[in-house]
């Protein structure tokens, strides 16, 4: 172990500083980061064919030393549920009163920390066949009094013990990554015995994945993007015929800022009809800015483009037009605010976990680019419908992207970590961090940050001046 790596979360602190001070004769106790400590992998939504949410599957490394979801083994459950939903609290990673899924094995802890969880917002996914003898069984049983929910894959509600507690199961789950005919064969057993039970297929990396899954009877499925079809269904043709302008519109300005020289025109004509999108700027503008060390005093969004930096300019005009394009799938008797909609909180996800990951390069690279490339690459989620015209623009995003990546391999490498860790396809992470690119605590961290701060925009936007 390096000893004077200053930036090791492991190492053995120096006597001579931190806690125990300059004072050799201080025998108060060091503090040494935990090697078992987790980290967040992924949060993935789970949803139904509605597109409503069910809960986020988090997925955590097992250990300081993992970079993929390893089976968590028991001395980590303490450090997930500590880290994660005691010492933070779980709205610090989602939002409020949304359900949380995340696989752990069963151990005293979980009962422990069961109530400060919260319990009701917890749904514990038992690890492939996990023993059920009668403690665990009773376990489970006191965990469902505190009004958890539990899923269980298949495999171990059928080949196990746990086919006699299925009145205290609430989910079967499905591994698309296994032999998917046999799964739902099984899944149909259970759920003629137990008809309370509903199924999630989890690890649908794709979208073919999760139209497989609908299609053989999933009732949800854990995915990190959506089917057009399935926006479809969403898509309020009402609004659009309202707000047309804004739907066609909003490519060419999202395209404009992938351009050495953008004019923002466009985007100042766009706002200046949207007197409800117009007032939210000041507020707006204070948010995107607080990390930034020069502060811009808002006036008017024509100084804006002149006095404020690129990278906030950027960032506002990104975020407003999500902000518009949200409203495209709302109903029409929703009285709903931003932030509501899923796929735009993945497309924020990437485009913030993108820029958090290329800060660290701010002497190598111009990173005001980053939070508008992880928009631009995810914006045709929010256009099922091929039109010829938008159709051109979205491949015209494509195409300038390309040409970005290409110049600086920085940004394609920071975009390519993005999509693979959505997918759960960590081997090309794995090659970064070997080639040392980014290192694994840059990305996990990274992502960690990206996640807290939609947590905190999503709290900022829910306040009354919105």
């Amino acid at each position: 172990m390096d000893l004077n790596n200053n930036n090791s979360l492991t190492a053995t602190a120096d006597p001579t500083s931190g806690r125990a001070g300059s004072n050799p004769f201080n025998r108060s106790p060091k503090f040494v980061r935990s090697k078992d400590r987790c980290h967040i992998l992924t949060r993935t939504p789970i949803y139904d064919k509605r597109l409503r949410l069910l809960s986020y599957n988090l997925r955590f490394t097992a250990g300081e030393n993992s970079f993929r979801p390893d089976e968590l083994l028991k001395k980590h459950v303490k450090h997930v549920l500590i880290g994660f939903f005691i010492r933070r609290h779980i709205d610090n990673f989602t939002e409020p009163k949304i359900h949380v899924m995340t696989e752990l094995p069963l151990s005293s802890e979980v009962t422990k920390f069961a109530k400060p969880l919260p319990a009701n917002r917890f749904i514990l996914h038992l690890q492939d066949r996990q023993d059920s003898s009668a403690s665990f069984q009773h376990q489970v049983n006191m965990l469902r009094r505190d009004a958890m929910t539990i899923a269980a894959d298949v495999y171990t509600i059928v080949y196990t013990n746990w086919f006699t507690e299925l009145r205290s199961i609430s989910y079967a789950v499905i591994d698309m990554t296994l032999d998917i005919e046999e799964q739902f064969i099984l899944a149909r057993n259970i759920t003629k015995k137990a008809p309370w039970i509903r199924i999630i297929c989890d690890r649908c990396d794709n979208v073919n994945k999760a139209s497989i899954a609908f299609e053989a009877g999933a009732d949800y499925v854990c995915c990190p993007t959506f089917s057009k079809d399935l926006l479809k269904v969403k898509f309020n043709p009402y609004i659009y015929k309202l707000q047309k302008r804004s739907y066609e519109s909003i490519p060419s300005i999202i395209s404009e800022l992938l351009e050495a020289r953008p004019n923002y025109g466009k985007f100042i004509d766009l706002i200046s009809y949207r007197n409800n999108i117009k007032s939210s700027i000041p507020q707006l503008v204070d948010f995107l800015q607080k990390d930034t060390q020069v502060a811009f005093i808002y006036t008017s969004i024509e100084q804006t483009i002149y006095d404020c930096s690129t990278e906030v300019l950027h960032k506002l005009i990104c975020v407003l037009c999500l902000q518009m394009l949200e409203e495209f799938y709302h109903d029409d008797t929703e009285n709903v605010k931003f932030l509501k909609y899923e796929p735009v909180k993945q497309i924020l996800i990437r485009a913030k976990f993108i820029e958090e990951l290329l800060s660290s390069k701010t002497s190598e690279i111009d990173i005001s680019w980053a939070f508008t490339l992880g928009v631009c690459s995810n914006i045709g989620l929010l256009y099922p419908y091929s039109v010829p015209s938008l159709d051109a623009i979205l491949s015209d995003i494509e195409k300038k992207l390309e040409d970005i990546c290409s110049s600086e391999p920085l940004f394609d490498t920071a975009l390519n970590i993005a999509k693979c860790m959505e997918s759960l396809d960590l081997e090309y992470v794995d090659g970064v961090i070997e080639n040392n690119t980014f290192s694994r605590h840059e990305i996990l961290f990274a992502y960690e940050n990206a996640l807290m701060w939609l947590s905190s925009f999503i709290e900022f936007k829910s306040k009354k001046f919105f």
